[in-house]
């Protein structure tokens, strides 16, 4: 079921949901630039058949939802995730985040920690910036070569019209896989076309890399996340290598580091029923303890 959402602020953000409102709910965030359809609807389709309701929504100034003027850090991204979860009646939710998603979560964790029952933060970190070419502020180990062989190839040839944007978006995605694993090219295509129809004119969604570059560091702050917290990365993670999944662990009190060979920055869809896995075995254990 498709929904939009007011936030605070007036804006309007695009919702999907998949199972039954009185099931505990799960809450998709997507990485930064990037719609929610971006979650495979094969993972929504078996978390909802696993007795969850399920949520994935596109951020401001992606998909259906409203454009901005880009001022702003990842914390209002994070009061976004707040306005989904009480704008569809949610009490809390358990929360998956994806890439700077899982930096959107771990700020929403912080800030409204009554919404948040659990986190699973999917190829993330605490620490990263806008501009793949700048290492992280704390020193840990910045993109890795595929990464910035494709910010070289977007700066000296930037894709001009609908056949080279389609053409760059493929790669993009194929670059962010890793390099292990096989390529499904005609589901990534139909990905891609999926996101350039649901794309409202202009194209405002790099104000997320904006955002990311005005948020400082979290390690810091995110010792005070008191909430069971699963990280899982990926050995060949392009974008953020496997310190920075180290790093999560290592400053959130209650996480356990879940590591992936093979895996880039993103699953292929077919790995659906292992990420499908290991959230529900994870969210599973921490309604017990919160039972207890």
């Amino acid at each position: 079921m498709e929904r939009s959402i007011t936030t605070k602020d007036g804006s309007r953000l695009w919702t999907e949901t998949f199972g039954h409102p009185a099931d505990p709910a799960i809450l998709l965030v997507m990485g930064g630039t990037a719609q929610g359809i971006v979650w495979p609807d094969v993972l929504c389709e078996l978390l909802a058949a696993d007795g969850f309701f399920v949520v994935r929504y596109d951020h401001r100034d992606t998909g259906k939802s409203s454009k901005s003027d880009g001022d702003y850090d990842l914390s209002a991204l994070a009061a976004d995730a707040a306005d989904v979860i009480v704008g569809l009646g949610l009490a809390a939710a358990h929360v998956v985040g994806q890439s700077v998603g899982g930096m959107v979560a771990q700020l929403l964790a912080l800030h409204r920690p009554e919404l948040v029952r659990s986190l699973v933060l999917l190829s993330s970190s605490p620490d990263a910036n806008g501009d793949v070419r700048v290492p992280p502020r704390t020193g840990l180990p910045g993109p890795r070569r595929p990464m910035l062989e494709r910010a070289a190839r977007l700066t000296a040839s930037p894709p001009s019209g609908p056949r080279e944007q389609f053409a760059a978006a493929v790669d993009g995605w194929r670059v962010l896989l890793g390099p292990t694993v096989a390529f499904d090219r005609s589901y990534w295509e139909g990905l891609v076309k999926r996101v350039m129809r649901r794309s409202v004119a202009p194209d405002t969604a790099g104000h997320h890399l904006a955002a990311l570059d005005r948020t400082p560091p979290l390690t810091a702050r995110i010792g005070a996340i008191d909430v069971p917290t699963l990280v899982v990365h990926g050995e060949q993670d392009p974008v953020f290598p496997l310190e920075h999944g180290r790093e999560l662990c290592r400053a959130i009190p209650r996480a356990r580091l879940w590591r992936i060979a093979g895996m880039g920055h993103i699953f292929p869809p077919h790995w659906a029923p292992v990420i499908r896995s290991l959230i529900v075995d994870h969210l599973r254990a921490a309604q017990l303890r919160r039972s207890w």
